[in-house]
């Protein structure tokens, strides 16, 4: 069983969400409640839950004010907010699970069965609320989530030069020479990928618009990176490539 913690500040919030996971979600206990940052500090000292439903706006603070000032973090968040705002963005990037208010039920019990996954691995989660307050701080978030070797770690986009499928894998070259492999697939962050400037050359490569210096027009084309590096070119994706760098200022030969 979950031992479960629900913080909101509004009664009914706390018992409809009571409702549902006792009724969809058996495998979550519901250990206690609070409706404020202090009571919440409070209860997960006490209870010592491995999983809290936090939600963003309280009167006495925000979910993200508990998370700064809780000293542990041996559980998982699954936000709650009535807002699709810019936070959502950055739970997005940062592995952040969060459900909008109203509750759908396929959405929590998704949720849930995640934590499940979650429990059942040595993940930290720490890399991932760490995370999570940089991306805050940004308009468009540049810090990703990903899991690799069994571990949560985050990597700063802007210093990725491209991510690149090798058969049931996905690697990703930094400008600094590192490599890493992703413990999940391109699906997952393809979405925050095209949000943050990275643009599919090839089947196998997803680009760092910003990290191309040319496109080579020779042949069948390729992009060369900053660092010198050639990488193959879709005949099919050349001419779209070339406006977007041309909206760059970024030049072809």
């Amino acid at each position: 069983m979950l031992r479960a913690l629900l913080v909101d500040d509004e009664i009914a919030s706390i018992k409809s969400l009571g409702i549902l996971l006792e009724k969809f979600c058996p495998q979550v206990e519901i250990v206690g409640t609070a409706r404020s940052v202090e009571e919440a500090l409070l209860k997960v000292s006490k209870f010592k839950p491995e999983l809290i439903f936090l939600d963003i706006e309280m009167p006495s603070g925000t979910g993200f004010d508990f998370l700064e000032k809780c000293t542990t973090c041996n559980f998982e968040i699954v936000f709650i907010t009535a807002h699709d705002n810019y936070a959502v963005k950055a739970f997005k990037y940062s592995a952040i699970d969060y459900i909008l208010k109203p509750i759908e039920i396929d959405e929590l019990i998704k949720a849930v069965e995640k934590v499940v996954d979650i429990q059942k691995t040595n993940f930290d989660s720490r890399h991932k609320y760490n995370a999570l307050f940089e991306n805050l701080k940004e308009i468009i978030p540049q810090k990703l989530v990903v899991v690799t070797n069994g571990q949560y770690a985050y990597v700063d986009l802007r210093e990725v030069l491209y991510f690149e499928l090798v058969e049931d894998s996905l690697v990703l070259k930094m400008e600094d020479g590192r490599i890493l492999k992703i413990d999940e697939s391109l699906r997952n962050i393809e979405e925050q990928l095209l949000d943050r400037d990275f643009y599919r050359i090839h089947h196998s490569y997803f680009v760092n618009i910003q990290k191309v210096r040319k496109i080579v027009k020779a042949g069948n084309g390729c992009v060369e990176l900053v660092n010198g590096m050639n990488l193959p070119l879709n005949v099919l994706k050349k001419e779209e490539l070339i406006l977007l760098l041309s909206e760059r200022n970024i030049h072809n030969t």
